[in-house]
């Protein structure tokens, strides 16, 4: 009895999760997406998602951000160099802190620290 229960509930598990949405990086966050994760901005500079772009100064650091922001309510604040990577001040138009972002200088990934 049992081991017919413990068969039952694999199976409605598993059907379950397989009729689960799945969300994918194209469906991402609608919700006023800041885009605090990274994220694909399409234009003749950008390739496929994912695609390596060396970031090596502050001011291409700098437009590379207010490039991936240009959508949102977002501006940029001081932008540091450390080894790998820079740190940027994120704020929203009204000056609030929004966050703290870093580049990766050898690929140009964005990610949130704060």
């Amino acid at each position: 009895m049992m081991r017919r229960f413990g068969i039952i509930l694999r199976m409605a598990i598993g059907m379950a999760l397989a009729a689960a949405p799945v969300v994918t990086a194209e469906s991402g966050c609608d919700c006023c997406c800041d885009k605090p994760y990274g994220g694909y901005r399409a234009s003749p500079r950008w390739g496929w998602y994912g695609a390596r772009k060396n970031v090596t100064t502050v001011k291409e650091a700098r437009e590379y951000l207010e490039e991936f922001y240009a959508s949102s309510l977002i501006r940029i604040g001081t932008i540091k160099e450390h080894g790998s990577y820079y740190e940027a001040e994120i704020y929203r138009k009204s000056n609030a802190k929004r966050g703290r972002v870093i580049i990766d200088k050898g690929c140009g990934r964005i990610r949130s620290i704060e």
